[in-house]
């Protein structure tokens, strides 16, 4: 194979590598709402819904979180999927494709890292953002800090499934 053909095939293996991670970062992403609707509605005594409208809460204030509040789902789904999830899932795909992660071992190793960092969130970005917003750190009032590393644990774990949607993607 001459060098041509093998930067083109490397190219495609990366393009094919992030867009797999991208894909396993919304799948991951998920998982962990699920996993954090789950803890709200057995452990806090709250709506399911609950930490998906906090999410929101974002843009829709404090407001959207007495009762079911659609516009705040609504916001909390498209926050989570298409800002943390779909960033971490592409930090991960570049990652992935740089390092060959192949295995659900080196996939959950490099997940791991990646939802340890994914943690500077809850303590750096997120209550600058909600006190400019809406003048308070709603998140961090209403998602214990335990929860947050849980879901963030269980977001990380769930990059093993990158093999598995790699290969399905890859057909």
């Amino acid at each position: 194979m001459n060098a041509y053909a093998s930067s083109i095939t490397e190219a495609t293996r990366r393009k094919s590598t992030l867009l797999s991670g991208i894909v396993t970062g919304q799948v991951a992403g998920l998982i962990m709402a699920v996993v954090m609707m789950a803890v709200f509605a057995l452990f806090l005594g709250k709506s399911p819904l609950y930490p998906v409208q906090v999410i929101g809460s974002t843009f829709t204030g404090e407001a959207s979180l007495h009762g079911f509040h659609l516009n705040a789902l609504l916001a909390g789904l498209l926050i989570h999927q298409l800002g943390p999830s779909l960033l971490y899932g592409a930090a991960f795909g570049f990652f992935a494709s740089r390092w060959y992660v192949e295995s659900a071992g080196q996939a959950v190793a490099l997940g791991l890292g990646i939802g340890i960092f994914a943690m500077l969130g809850p303590y750096l970005l997120i209550p600058p953002v909600m006190h400019f917003l809406q003048g308070a750190d709603i998140w961090n009032r209403e998602v214990p800090m335990l929860w947050d590393w849980a879901a963030h644990i269980v977001f990380g774990l769930s990059f093993a499934l990158f093999p598995l949607i790699h290969r399905k993607l890859a057909k």
